[in-house]
């Protein structure tokens, strides 16, 4: 009887235990869904890569998806394509420049009473650049796509609540890239491998929504 006992309260001890749990879950934010669009300028020599296709400031997309680890942190995947002009000559006025991004991302936000929440954001992943390159022979100018690159990031932004589950933000991230030892082998017998020669960067300013999942509040 006292070891029955003693099994009634520990199952209720755990049942009270996983109970409180789930309202705590159910009263945080679980995930968060940003969609994002905006500028990416060129920093240093991309403005003037190869002396004469530098890159131009240019519109980018993205997709966040994190989950809450904490009631103030967010870790997750991103994903953000750039298109950039060239300034170049006029064989190159209709060409672009283009970034695939893909990271891992983590965002903390300063929680208040306020409709609005500042956060921090960094992120580490892979950039896939494909510029328009100059060719010895063949096609003078051609898209091509390097090999990739270890790529990071920090930044910041400001959320503001529109809605009990979504809202609008503004955020700014600096965004670096090794790709100056990236290369790509090229079926050209006067210049079988090209290189892309300068580590990349980009200021990026981006405006979005954000749509939470799993919040009770």
């Amino acid at each position: 009887m006292k070891r029955t006992s003693i099994l009634l309260a520990a199952v209720l001890l755990l049942m009270t235990c996983l109970t409180a749990n789930a309202q705590e879950d159910e009263e945080r934010d679980i995930l968060e869904l940003c969609l994002t669009g905006g500028a990416g300028a060129p920093l240093g020599a991309m403005g003037d890569w190869h002396d004469s296709l530098g890159a131009k400031t240019g519109w980018s997309v993205g997709l966040d998806f994190g989950y809450f680890a904490t009631t103030n942190l967010v870790v997750g995947f991103n994903f953000t394509y750039t298109q950039m002009g060239i300034d170049g000559p006029d064989e190159v006025s209709s060409a672009y420049h283009r970034l695939y991004n893909p990271n891992l991302y983590a965002k903390y936000y300063f929680v208040g009473e306020s409709n609005f929440e500042p956060y921090l954001k960094a992120h580490v992943g892979v950039e896939n650049p494909k510029f328009t390159t100059s060719l010895v022979v063949g096609p003078k100018y051609k898209a091509i796509s390097y090999d990739p690159s270890l790529a990071y990031g920090i930044g910041a932004g400001l959320f503001f609540y529109s809605a009990d589950y979504s809202g609008l933000y503004l955020e700014v991230n600096y965004h670096r890239a090794m790709t100056g030892d990236a290369s790509v082998e090229f079926i050209n017998p006067d210049q079988p491998t090209l290189t892309f020669d300068e580590d990349l960067s980009t200021l990026d300013i981006h405006v979005g929504i954000r749509i939470l999942v799993g919040s009770d509040e």
